[in-house]
């Protein structure tokens, strides 16, 4: 038994021994410093990728609170409406005419309007039109103070009107890009006599002037001369309308009547039409919509009204809102209290009439945010994100809003928070939120319109 006692003794203190060759000293110091470098690194790589995804996240998005103005507009289509009579010749039913007014032009009663050629030649009649336009056109800039005429404004015109044919081009409006290339060749006649490439204005009318009786000799014999019955202003060009969609109707038309107008053909006499005579210088655009975008213009007086296709702009004003009832329509009339010359009086335009302008700051809508019952935004103090309030007065559909501050409550508030200062002897123990309220937005605030968790008094930077 003793025996047995003393082997079992040798085997565990052989055992052991070869455990304790196995870690020896160094081997567990090696493997200790394996361990720590091996945790060293693994924290440097957490460490390290902490900050790298910190420097990634994207930064804040700033924008200055600048004040603008912004003007809705309203797209319409616009049914001109005069006061006009057309002019027929007595006796001729064919032929080429040439006016002798320009268009927009005065004409007394008895003077002369137009002469009626026998050759019924249209391209010929269509460049003494376009000639005449041009004369008209030159003769009014002439007459202009030239020193107001930069090559940068008429550079902008050209340019504007080439790329107006452009696109009447590209959309298949041939008709307008025409209408728009006498206007074009104006301004570029301009242009070169502005620089002193080109003649001077009196030489190129008188070049014009010898082309037009060149191409009248071409019409053959003088037919008859129309002279107009009623004082006006005289236009070459009529559609058939002018008695359909007349000035008169304006103050009794209803909504049904005016949808009448729109199913009416054009009328006229067997003889040669030479044009049409004004008898008023108010002009009128009948405009179909929605109750709702007429409820804009209830309030104004007048407003800026492009028309699209002439490219020209005229101050109008607010005549009469004809309601449908019952329905959702409305037809708003508008009058325009100046005669244009040279402008294409096409019946039916399409027209931008200006609405409502709106005065603030222009922000983009996903700046908004609600703080303790408030609207408004985030704005960088420095380093500090603070809250600001805001008052939106108009949303747009591109996502944009127009809102303003109230600088009197901010200073009232100030003063506030400095008396309460004050009485405490330490600067800054109070600020604007210790009264349950925010700042409103000031000019020249830089707001956050993008960036993560926001909150009034984070430090950023």
């Amino acid at each position: 038994m003793k025996q047995k006692w003393k082997t079992g003794w040798r085997r565990f203190v052989t055992g052991f021994r070869r455990i304790a060759a196995f870690f020896d000293r160094n081997y567990l110091l090696r493997t200790l410093g394996y361990a720590l470098v091996s945790v060293l690194a693994v924290g440097l790589i957490f460490y390290v990728g902490y900050h790298m995804v910190d420097e990634l996240q994207p930064g804040l998005e700033l924008a200055d609170a600048v004040t603008r103005t912004v003007t809705t507009t309203v797209e319409a289509d616009a049914y001109i409406m005069r006061s006009e009579r057309p002019v027929y010749a007595s006796y001729t039913y064919t032929g080429s005419v040439t006016a002798a007014v320009a268009d927009g032009g005065k004409v007394a009663r008895g003077g002369k309007l137009a002469d009626v050629y026998a050759a019924a030649a249209p391209e010929i009649e269509n460049r003494i039109s376009e000639i005449d336009t041009q004369i008209a056109q030159l003769r009014k800039n002439d007459a202009e103070d030239r020193s107001a005429q930069t090559t940068t404004t008429l550079d902008a015109a050209i340019y504007d009107k080439f790329f107006s044919i452009a696109a009447d081009c590209a959309a298949g409006d041939c008709g307008d890009a025409i209408a728009r290339r006498v206007s074009l060749l104006v301004d570029m006649q301009k242009r070169a006599a502005v620089r002193g490439t080109g003649s001077d204005y009196e030489t190129r009318i008188r070049q014009l002037e010898s082309e037009r009786n060149s191409l009248t000799k071409q019409l053959g014999d003088n037919l008859e001369t129309v002279r107009s019955d009623i004082s006006g202003y005289y236009y070459a060009e009529y559609d058939g309308y002018g008695e359909i969609f007349s000035a008169d109707r304006i103050d009794s038309m209803t909504y049904d009547e005016f949808e009448e107008l729109l199913d009416s053909e054009p009328r006229f006499e067997d003889t040669l039409c030479v044009g049409t005579v004004l008898s008023d210088f108010n002009w009128y655009i009948a405009c179909p919509m929605s109750k709702k975008e007429a409820s804009a213009l209830v309030d104004m007086y007048d407003c800026s009204v492009q028309f699209l296709t002439a490219a020209q702009s005229f101050t109008m004003d607010l005549y009469r809102i004809i309601p449908e009832t019952p329905g959702e329509g409305a037809v708003v009339i508008l009058r325009c209290e100046t005669v244009p010359s040279a402008f294409d009086f096409t019946r039916m335009q399409k027209v931008l009439i200006s609405t409502v302008e709106y005065s603030g700051f222009e922000l983009p809508v996903t700046a908004l945010r609600v703080v303790d019952g408030y609207r408004g935004v985030y704005v960088q103090d420095g380093v500090t994100v603070r809250f600001r309030r805001v008052n939106v007065i108009h949303e747009s559909e591109d996502g944009t809003v127009i809102c303003t501050g109230n600088t009197q409550e901010n200073e009232a508030i100030r003063e506030e928070v400095r008396l309460a200062n004050l009485r405490t002897g330490k600067a800054g123990a109070y600020d604007e939120t210790s009264f349950g309220t925010y700042y409103w937005i000031e000019e020249n605030d830089v707001v956050i319109v993008g960036g993560r968790d926001l909150y009034s008094g984070k430090i950023v930077g």
